[in-house]
C-alpha cells in the first residue's frame, strides 16, 4: 500500500508538532489524538481531521463537529482520503461515534512522527 499524507502535510498548515504557525495557533488537536493513530492510515488523527474538533479550515480553527460538518465534507483533503480508502458512501464521524469506536480499539498504536513531516514546513 502507498504511504498515505496527513492532514498537516497536504494542508500545509504548520500546525503540526515544530510546525511553522504553532506559535500562533498552537499545535492541531489532530496532529496529536495518538487514540486514532492509524485511522485510514495516518499518524494521530492526521488522516480522520474531520472528526476532531480544533482542526483548520479556511484560515480559521473549528471548534464543534456541527460547525465542521460542511466545510470537512467539501475538503479537498477529505475528497482524497475518500478517494483513497474507498469508502464511497462514507459518513462523516461525530464525536461521540469516534470515542466509542476508539473504545473498541483492543490496542493503542504508538504514534510514529516521519523527520520529513517536520521538515516541509
Amino acid at each position: 500500500m502507498a504511504e498515505r499524507i496527513n492532514c498537516w502535510e497536504f494542508k500545509k498548515c504548520g500546525r503540526e508538532p515544530g510546525g511553522t504557525r504553532v506559535n500562533e495557533f498552537g499545535i492541531c488537536p489532530a496532529a496529536t489524538e495518538t487514540a486514532a493513530n492509524g485511522i485510514n492510515g495516518g499518524i494521530n488523527g492526521g488522516r480522520i481531521c474531520w472528526a476532531i474538533a480544533g482542526t483548520f479550515y479556511d484560515g480559521k480553527i473549528q471548534g464543534t463537529y456541527a460547525g465542521k460538518m460542511f466545510s470537512c465534507t467539501n475538503c479537498d483533503f477529505f475528497e482524497l482520503v475518500d478517494k483513497e480508502e474507498k469508502i464511497g458512501n462514507y459518513e462523516i464521524l461525530t464525536p461521540v461515534q469516534l470515542s466509542q469506536f476508539l473504545a473498541r480499539r483492543s490496542k493503542k498504536v504508538s504514534p510514529t512522527w516521519r523527520k520529513e513531516s517536520q521538515s516541509g514546513f
